[in-house]
């Protein structure tokens, strides 16, 4: 059997649907951490509710993960924990530390960890 490209652990993954930077009214952007760097990979399905399932068993299997690492938090500080939108995209101007190279246009994202930018969306 081959093996798998990637295996990403269920407690660092974070799932949006982002019809509009995919270009697809099914996109799904996941997000993870390896090696204290965040990587993205963006799908797509014809049909949405093959998105959704996606969408729903990603939390799913979260939910239960988190209930046997926090057996004492509450369902609602559990769902606190799960995949959660991007609080702000776009795209913003930057430069180095020292501000001596040209302004750059990057994509920026805003989540409820961390400010991340990439040179494009996608």
């Amino acid at each position: 059997a081959k093996e798998p490209k990637i295996n990403v652990k269920i407690d660092v993954i974070n799932a949006t649907f982002q019809p509009e930077k995919i270009g697809n009214p099914n996109g799904l952007q996941i997000t993870y951490l390896k090696d204290n760097k965040t990587r993205n990979i963006f799908v797509y399905h014809e049909s949405g509710k093959e998105v959704v399932d996606w969408f729903n068993a990603i939390r799913s299997v979260q939910f239960h993960y988190l209930k046997v690492a926090f057996p004492i938090a509450s369902d609602n500080e559990i769902k606190n924990r799960l995949t959660r939108n991007f609080l702000k995209e776009g795209y913003m101007e930057k430069t180095g530390p020292k501000q001596r190279e040209a302004f750059k246009k990057r994509w920026f994202t805003l989540d409820h960890r961390r400010l991340m930018y990439f040179k494009d969306p996608l």
